[in-house]
């Protein structure tokens, strides 16, 4: 399965850390096959992998924690839609935008 998520609190995060953070303290979107394919054809990872020096690939686990790299990683997914799914690409942006404000991070576990 291929999740990104975010933690709703800094404890939260540390927990994720150390894989015990019970699902209650996420916000989390679980995408399908076809979604993460629509997901990676649409070029933004890569961006993101590019401008942010990440890794999210398949079977790779890769987070965006500071600040300024989930400012920029918002105006990246903001910037650069998923044409076969503009929905996927809002539920994106959303978790971008709570782990700015939360303070915590965006996770990719793919």
């Amino acid at each position: 399965m291929k999740l990104i998520c975010t933690p709703l609190t800094l404890e939260a995060m540390n927990l994720l850390d150390t894989d015990h953070c019970p699902e209650s303290l996420l916000e989390s979107i679980s995408l399908t096959d076809e979604e993460y394919q629509q997901l990676w054809e649409s070029g933004v990872l890569g961006i993101i992998n590019f401008e942010l020096g990440k890794m999210i690939d398949d079977y790779e686990d890769e987070n965006i924690r500071l600040e300024s790299d989930l400012k920029k990683s918002l105006k990246l997914f903001e910037n650069n839609s998923i044409p076969k799914n503009p929905e996927l690409a809002k539920k994106i942006t959303y978790l971008n935008r709570m782990a700015i404000e939360r303070g915590t991070g965006l996770y990719f576990f793919f």
